[in-house]
């Protein structure tokens, strides 16, 4: 009598192989689940991470385009270089670029360095200026408020002071500000003359940016020209494009119709040329640390099944040992070596599917408890966290992508198989005569 292992043609082998594959990977039930359970937990591990990473990645991006920068921003080089004051936009140009390109939406901003004082104390401040109307079509920074209003584009009931004004959350502190209170700024207004006035703080800010929650004091560009006697054009033109997946080709478009208003009426030589930026341009380190992204997500999966692999690595080697006769009588009978450890490998095959199954349902599951509220930090940083010269919400939400779950989950299969191989390949080099 043959065995049907031994004869026959490769079509009637596999099944037969896959069907004792499947038994002899329950010879021993225990040893195979805590198997199982190592790789699905590593791959639960993997995909919650890329969950994570991918839920970062997008808080960054919102963070990055729709709190303060917006998609893109034009300026002209002396003020990206020097912060000139004098390096300004013509006031028309944010009409008229909406004008010209569709899909678009922009709101002007100046800025100036100070002092600010306050019954308490004084401090160096940064003063920024908006039109409220236009900066609410570009950013929600004027959402962002911890404390009072953000009634900056009303004056006062009183004579003086007329104007109010936003503060950051640190300054606040500082100089113990809170909604009602009145503080004197004092600057170099654009005629060399000292600029000075009495503002009402309307209300406070939470951290956006580390500089402006230290520093920052907002208020409407009616204010900032009433300080510092500067009554024509902007610093910094703010964008955002209704279609974010075709910012490469609105920014060239925004380029060319610069470029044509340049060509109409020339902009003059000390400020510098204009340029047209996206924010990927103004925070690099926030475009390196999405590209980076994908690499890390493969380096930290790599790790992770790896480790869980060794259980694999460890099983397929007490498996191979305690079976080495059970071999040798299989090599006696005219089974070639080939198929021996094909049949092998497909133990470490069902294996990883069954860990695979186990995982991306467990994965999934986790992300779903989660994935409605997030990952709530605030207990630890209950203002945020700031990364490149930006402040993110303590409340990371979970965004699973189905290609990197594919990727997990052929990445486990794979490493499962390589660490199969090495204690399989001892079965090609048994010598019957010698293991029965």
């Amino acid at each position: 009598m043959t065995h049907p292992l031994a004869h026959g043609s490769a079509l009637t082998r596999l099944p037969l192989l896959a069907f004792v594959a499947w038994r002899n990977l329950w010879r021993n039930p225990i040893r195979s689940s805590l198997t199982i359970s190592a790789l699905a937990g590593g791959l639960v591990m993997v995909i919650l991470y890329s969950a994570l990473l991918e839920g970062m990645v997008d808080q960054m991006i919102a963070s990055a385009t729709e709190r303060t920068t917006g998609h893109i921003q034009i300026q002209r080089d002396a003020f990206i270089d020097d912060r000139d004051l004098y390096a300004t936009l013509p006031n028309d140009w944010a009409a008229s670029l909406e004008a010209q390109v569709d899909g678009i939406h922009t709101a002007p901003r100046l800025y100036a360095a100070g002092l600010a004082s306050s019954q308490q104390t004084s401090y160096g401040v940064m003063i920024e200026a908006v039109e409220p109307a236009r900066e609410r079509s570009v950013t929600t920074v004027l959402d962002h408020l911890r404390a009072g209003t953000a009634s900056i584009d009303r004056m006062t009931d009183d004579d003086r002071p007329r104007h109010q004004v936003l503060v950051g959350a640190q300054l606040a502190k500082n100089m113990q500000l809170e909604p009602g209170s009145e503080l004197v700024l004092v600057t170099q207004a654009a005629d060399g003359s000292i600029g000075n006035d009495l503002y009402r703080v309307a209300g406070v800010l939470k951290p956006l940016t580390p500089d402006f929650d230290r520093m920052g004091v907002l208020m409407s560009i009616t204010a900032y020209r009433d300080l510092m006697y500067l009554d024509e054009g902007v610093h910094e033109l703010a964008v955002r494009v209704d279609q974010p997946n075709q910012l490469a080709e609105t920014q060239q478009r925004i380029r060319q119709m610069v470029d044509r208003q340049v060509d109409a009426r020339p902009l003059d030589e000390l400020g510098g040329p204009a340029a047209v930026r996206n924010w990927r341009e103004i925070n690099p380190a926030v475009a390196d640390m999405l590209a980076l992204s994908e690499t890390m997500l493969l380096i930290i999966g790599l790790i992770v099944i790896s480790l869980a692999s060794m259980g694999v690595l460890n099983t397929m080697l007490m498996a191979i040992h305690e079976r080495t006769h059970e071999f040798g009588i299989l090599l006696a009978i005219g089974m070639k070596r080939r198929w021996l450890l094909a049949m092998v490998l497909c133990e470490s095959f069902f294996l990883s599917l069954v860990a695979m199954a186990v995982g991306v349902a467990g994965g999934l599951g986790v992300v779903a408890w989660l994935g409605e509220d997030g990952i709530d930090f605030s207990a630890a940083l209950p203002d945020g966290y700031d990364w490149a010269g930006m402040v993110f919400d303590p409340v990371i939400p979970l965004h699973l992508v189905a290609g990197h779950v594919a990727d997990a989950a052929g990445l486990m299969i794979l490493i499962t198989l390589i660490a199969a191989l090495i204690p399989s390949w001892r079965i090609t080099r048994l010598k019957p005569a010698e293991v029965l």
